[in-house]
């Protein structure tokens, strides 16, 4: 796996698509004047949620944004799946291990794994959506995320994966939800994003999708014999009396997302008692919301960094000096940027890696306090010296002129609002600014990837398993990689590897100290903070449990576990 793939392709789809849901919505064909009529569900309502956004594609090999990726999650499950306290469980696999060297792992599957349409399940299916996922003219989400990764499957119930670069992480990788090949197999892969299974999928996991319309998304559960309730149509071929697999079914008796295109709109079905919940909500929404009777916030710690990437590429001197670099970050406010825009919701990022991960050391990591004095003073010690309208970095003759570029706030009011915050901290020290805020189409293949900027605000989708080579090393600046700062450190290139190499888990974590402290000294990307997702919930719903995320449908995890008690009041 060439992870130029997960971390950039999770980043840059979060970046444009998860926390970009009201622009997407003017895209979305309006739905039905008036909604399908829908089966009761046996033995109690559905659950309710108000989504800001929508789902327009719930196949695999199309899910791009955060709704579609939620219905993915209950639609679909992969080998291995999200556990408590930042494990990794089976789901499709009962099992699992690898060889020595971190090549080859192999899963042996549960026996009598079946689709919702009564097929049977089995190793083909994984190598087929593997060597999708692979195919060069494949274009939809995960696209050359799985090129360097070799599926086999030895027999129905065993496959095994073999890596051109052994992972550490791999285990989060093989999260990758398994697609059906006995309906898929004859669709070019260059047409799997389009096809229109992605609005009448066959899955495999808890739910099935009973409507998809741009407007609502309803799935109701499967049985604890992989069956869907009786009292709901099933897909098409599906068998009342399939064979029993060992997958529990869910409490909740059925979901249904209800997509809005603005937060007032949320808040006003909330008021009227239609919403057992709310997601996709900026943080003033969610905190608002989150203070009325009978309900709550849950929040769920993500990978997700906002940070300022530094052009650093051949050539652009300006903050090539680690020391300027520091002094920029000392004058940035990280506690005024988590208080406002993100509310509280996250935690102040002193590193690449999340504070909550296993492989953060904090010794490694040591925080860099704000202080703009102490910045001054630093850019003067690094040969800067201030002018009346700006600093004239050392060797140049002119005052500087520095552009920070963002997504626009209609794409991304997050990073926006950062963006506005740091260049008024660079302000502040004496420093001429800008900030460019550009659409989101642009900013990436215009701006990012073609070195146009000094500093940009960037969601960085690191991980459960940080891998920060696909962001940092230095195969990594060819066109489409993801070091957009185009940094070129040959030493920081080992440490890289190192972190991601296979390895028992002290010496993983000794791999991710040298790194850290490399990073600390360096500074290649600026740590701001860590999002947090914010839920907000009616006290009715219980189970729903806080854990480290890495993407949108990832909380989701222990949804098995939930329960409504009663129906949604007014408050």
């Amino acid at each position: 796996m060439t992870l130029r793939d997960r971390s950039l392709i999770a980043a840059f789809s979060v970046l444009f698509i998860a926390v970009s849901t009201v622009a997407l919505a003017g895209s979305i064909p309006p739905g039905p004047a008036a909604a399908s009529p829908l089966p009761s569900v046996a033995g109690g309502r559905r659950y309710v949620e108000g989504v800001l956004g929508h789902a327009t594609n719930a196949s695999p090999f199309g899910a791009r944004s955060a709704a579609d990726r939620a219905l993915v999650a209950l639609l679909f499950r992969g080998l291995v799946k999200l556990g408590p306290d930042q494990t990794i469980v089976g789901d499709l696999a009962s099992s699992w291990e690898s060889d020595p060297s971190g090549n080859t792992w192999t899963f042996h599957l549960r026996p009598g794994l079946q689709w919702q349409d009564g097929e049977p399940l089995t190793a083909d299916d994984v190598v087929f959506t593997i060597e999708s996922l692979s195919d060069p003219t494949y274009d939809g989400p995960g696209a050359g995320s799985w090129n360097e990764v070799t599926a086999i499957a030895a027999d129905p119930l065993t496959v095994s994966l073999r890596l051109s670069t052994p992972l550490g992480g791999f285990l989060q990788a093989a999260t990758q939800p398994i697609a059906p090949a006995h309906i898929l197999g004859s669709v070019p892969p260059a047409a799997l994003s389009s096809d229109p299974f992605g609005l009448h999928p066959v899955g495999s996991g808890p739910f099935k999708l009973l409507v998809l319309d741009g407007r609502r998304a309803v799935v109701d559960a499967m049985d604890a014999t992989g069956t869907a309730d009786l009292a709901s149509p099933l897909p098409s071929g599906a068998s009342p009396s399939a064979p029993a697999t060992s997958f529990p079914a869910p409490y909740l008796k059925g979901i249904e997302f209800q997509y809005y295109d603005d937060a007032a709109a949320i808040a006003a079905a909330w008021q009227r008692g239609d919403l057992d919940a709310a997601s996709g909500l900026a943080p003033s929404d969610a905190a608002a919301l989150g203070v009325v009777a009978n309900a709550r916030l849950v929040r769920y710690p993500s990978s997700m960094l906002l940070g300022v990437v530094l052009n650093l590429r051949v050539g652009k001197t300006t903050l090539g000096d680690p020391a300027v670099r520091r002094a920029l970050l000392q004058a940035i406010d990280r506690n005024a940027i988590l208080a406002d825009p993100l509310l509280g919701f996250g935690t102040v990022a002193d590193a690449l890696i999340p504070p909550w991960a296993p492989e953060f050391d904090a010794a490694a990591s040591p925080a860099v306090a704000f202080d703009p004095t102490a910045a001054k003073a630093a850019l003067v010690k690094a040969g800067w010296k201030q002018t009346v309208t700006s600093w004239i970095p050392k060797g140049a003759k002119d005052p500087l002129q520095l552009t920070i570029v963002s997504a626009d706030p209609s794409t991304n009011p997050i990073a926006y609002a950062t963006a506005d915050a740091v260049a008024g901290a660079w302000r502040a020290i004496g420093l001429r600014v800008a900030h460019d805020a550009v659409p989101a189409a642009d900013l990436v293949s215009q701006r990012l990837q073609t070195g146009q900027f000094d500093a940009a605000i960037v969601p960085l989708a690191i991980g459960l398993d940080p891998d920060l080579y696909p962001l940092l090393a230095s195969s990594q600046t060819r066109t489409g990689g993801a070091n957009l700062s185009g940094l070129q450190d040959q030493a920081l290139d080992k440490l890289l590897a190192a972190a991601r190499a296979p390895g028992a888990a002290d010496q993983r974590k000794a791999a991710y100290i040298a790194l850290q402290q490399r990073l600390s000294t360096i500074l290649p990307i600026l740590p701001l903070a860590f999002r947090d997702e914010v839920v907000v919930l009616r006290d009715t719903v219980s189970g729903p449990t806080p854990r480290p995320i890495g993407g949108p449908g990832d909380r989701f995890w222990d949804v098995l576990t939930w329960r409504l008690a009663e129906a949604p009041t007014s408050s």
